[in-house]
């Protein structure tokens, strides 16, 4: 998770190069306005050096951010570069306006260290805010000893300078705090982000986003109507003995994925893996009119695509797989489970243990695909209920009341015309 973190924020650093180099070219623009207003051309050939860098490290991190280059290192780069110029500026310029040498820091251009420190923070790095300050406190010490330090008026003008490195110095430790709060903040919407993206590949958008919002527990858990499937391999515990691990784990891992196609096309979602049986439910978190009928509809659709698997698997000289399916429809309770290190959504109930039973009592009886009478009549009128037949009376295990089981008619044989048969056209 650190990792994608790190990406993330790398991303979120490179997106803001474009502004950060129009920021640093606000700098230049400003540097070279106070130049010339200040009509300091006899100091020209002292300080036009540093303008003209400024000028074309602007120009080189616009071309950077223009074609997408960026290094973990280059804000340091900048940073001393930007800084270090500042300060070769300031000695023409406090010259030009008539500054003393002992105020360094009063000359006008200084004050853009101010916007030196935002490009810092507009980075989301803390630590790149104190190197920026603590770079400029450094560059004026260094100062004061070779300049300021020798002028009559050194002890008159020091308090002055000391105060206006403070304002700088509490400004970046305000900016510290601040930008170090933001880039937690970035962090922990990184980590939700990455966490949505995850939960999206295994539930629907709605589930993902209920299960990052909600909190766990039983006042997570409301009651509403749903359709529950539970799909099972027949004969799979003898099949999964004749295979080695990593057979085993290729078949598990492409019948999940055949049997989550249908699911997730039909508007389902899976509500859990358990070997080779799968539950999954139709019409959490928003029940709707059609989930029986999208239940029903996708358990036909998922024989459909065990039928064209098993063509497959025969072509490559495998044997075939029978597929149960046991479809309820009714009362559920939906909500999230779980604590801090990991969260389930899932639904209880009795409607879930019955499409269990349901299931059940299809492998004993050889049957494909059982519905209940409830989850059939639901499903109208999109399922017609003419096409299925009812079971013989069973009972379900560890269920006392009956429930009328229904599965589907077997195709009719074609109707063959009789040779002197007269066709009349209508």
């Amino acid at each position: 998770m650190r990792s994608h973190i790190d990406r993330g924020l790398a991303r979120v650093e490179r997106e803001t190069e474009a502004l950060l180099a129009v920021l640093r070219l606000l700098v230049f623009s400003a540097i070279t306005a106070v130049f010339w207003a200040g009509g300091a051309l006899e100091h020209a050939h002292m300080a036009m050096f540093s303008v003209i860098a400024l000028g074309v490290f602007a120009t080189v991190s616009l071309v950077l951010a223009w074609i997408g280059f960026f290094r973990p290192w280059l804000p340091w780069m900048f940073a001393t570069l930007d800084v270090g110029l500042l300060l070769h500026c300031i000695g023409p310029l406090a010259m030009a306006f008539g500054t003393p040498a002992s105020g360094i820091s009063a000359a006008p251009v200084a004050s853009l260290i101010f916007l030196l420190l935002a490009v810092a923070a507009v980075r989301h790095r803390p630590y790149l805010v104190l190197y920026t300050a603590g770079l400029f406190v450094a560059g004026w010490a260094l100062l004061w000893i070779t300049v300021g330090a020798q002028a009559p008026d050194a002890a008159f003008v020091l308090p002055g300078e000391i105060t206006r490195l403070s304002v700088v110095a509490l400004t970046a430790v305000v900016l510290f705090v601040a930008v170090g709060r933001t880039r937690r903040a970035l962090a922990d919407a990184i980590r939700e982000a990455r966490l949505r993206s995850n939960l999206s590949r295994f539930f629907s958008a709605g589930i993902a986003d209920q299960l990052a919002r909600s909190e766990p527990g039983p006042s997570s858990f409301r009651p509403q109507r749903a359709a529950v499937m539970f799909i099972d391999v027949r004969g799979f515990t003898p099949m999964a003995e004749r295979m080695a691990a990593g057979e085993l784990a290729l078949f598990l891992t492409e019948y999940r994925r055949r049997m989550a196609a249908p699911v997730a096309r039909r508007g389902g979602v899976i509500d859990k893996f358990i070997g080779d049986g799968i539950m999954a439910v139709f019409g959490v978190p928003h029940p709707t009119e059609a989930d029986a009928g999208n239940a029903v509809q996708c358990g036909l659709e998922i024989h459909e695509a065990t039928d064209r698997w098993n063509e497959e698997r025969a072509a490559a000289g495998l044997a075939p797989i029978e597929v149960g399916i046991g479809i309820h429809y009714g009362e559920v309770t939906a909500g999230t489970l779980g604590d801090e290190e990991r969260l389930e959504f899932t639904v209880i109930g009795d409607t879930v243990n019955v499409a269990n039973r349901i299931e059940e009592l299809a492998g004993e009886l050889g049957v494909r695909l059982l519905v209940s009478e409830p989850a059939l009549q639901a499903a109208r009128p999109v399922v017609d209920s003419a096409l299925w037949d009812p079971v013989p009376d069973q009972s379900l295990r560890g269920r006392r009341q009956p429930l009328r089981l229904l599965r589907q008619k077997p195709p009719a044989e074609p109707h063959r015309a009789q040779p002197d048969a007269t066709v009349v056209a209508s």
